[in-house]
This record gives C-alpha cells, sequence and structure tokens, in this order.
C-alpha cells in the first residue's frame, strides 16, 4: 500500500484526510501551551492578555481551570487518533492489511511510549520543560506509518 494517493483506496484515503486534520489539531494544542514560545501571542495579543490575567500574581502560577483546559485541548488529538485508527481497522476489509495495521499501531504506539519516558526524564532532570513540546500524535502517526513501511517490507 504505497502512499501514491492514486493506489489508495477510498477508505484509506477518507483516513489520511482524517490523520491530515489530526495532525494539524496536534500542532495548534501545542502551541496553547503557555511556558513555550507562541505564534498566536504575537498574532493575537488579546489571546496572550487572556492568558496572563488568568496568571495568579502573587504565586505566579496558572489558574486550575486553565490548567484544566489546556490539559483538556492537549488529550484531544490522542484520542482522535486513537479512533481514526479504529476506525479505519473496523472497515478495512483486507484481514492482511488490517494485520499489519495493527503491527505497525503496536510499534507506533510503543515509540510514543518511549518518547514520553525520554521527555519525562529529561524534563525531570532539568527541572524545566523542552524547548520543543512533544507532540504525541505526531509521533504516532510517523513511527506507525514507518512501522507499516517496514513490517510490509518484511513481507516481499
Amino acid at each position: 500500500m504505497p502512499l501514491c494517493n492514486k493506489n489508495l483506496t477510498p477508505l484509506q484515503r477518507r483516513s489520511m484526510r482524517l490523520i491530515g486534520g489530526v495532525l494539524l489539531l496536534t500542532v495548534l494544542t501545542n502551541l496553547s501551551t503557555p511556558n513555550l514560545p507562541n505564534l498566536f501571542f504575537d498574532m493575537f495579543p488579546g489571546l496572550a492578555h487572556f492568558v496572563s490575567s488568568h496568571l495568579d500574581a502573587h504565586s505566579g502560577h496558572y489558574s486550575v481551570l486553565l490548567v484544566g483546559l489546556l490539559a483538556a485541548l492537549s488529550v484531544l488529538p490522542v484520542l482522535l487518533a486513537v479512533w481514526v485508527a479504529a476506525r479505519y481497522l473496523k472497515a478495512e476489509p483486507d484481514e492482511f492489511i488490517r494485520s499489519l495495521v495493527v503491527r505497525a499501531l503496536l510499534w507506533g504506539f510503543a515509540v510514543t511510549m518511549v518518547g514520553d519516558a525520554i521527555a519525562g526524564v529529561l524534563m525531570a532532570s532539568y527541572s524545566r520543560p523542552f524547548p520543543i513540546s512533544l507532540l504525541n500524535a505526531d509521533l504516532f502517526f510517523a513511527s506507525t506509518g514507518i512501522a507499516f513501511r517496514l513490517v510490509l517490507r518484511s513481507y516481499r
């Protein structure tokens, strides 16, 4: 199943479009992290004012409501990634392709968990967030795509 659009079934094309939407949503939610440099704050100064108004001036911490909202936004792309994969697997008629995709998804999940573990150790060791936040859905789909190619190659 090459990534050439003419070789994809309509189901695969639709799933790839949904994956693209999830990846875009991942980038947007990662730009909402208040401690990182943010292009949106430069473009929309009102947004920066809104976020800074929810900063507790006495302690320098963000309000519980803002942190909860940002946490919910960051979880949404990961949940959507799993939903897109499950929807594709449910609709895929070819059992061989389905089994290859499941193996690739497991490898993608493993790579994502390894990336999170490494990022967690580094952030705990240096007591500050990464300058570039880890994009879980991006890492999940990229590693799943690479794993799918490798699994498919092993059958040739």
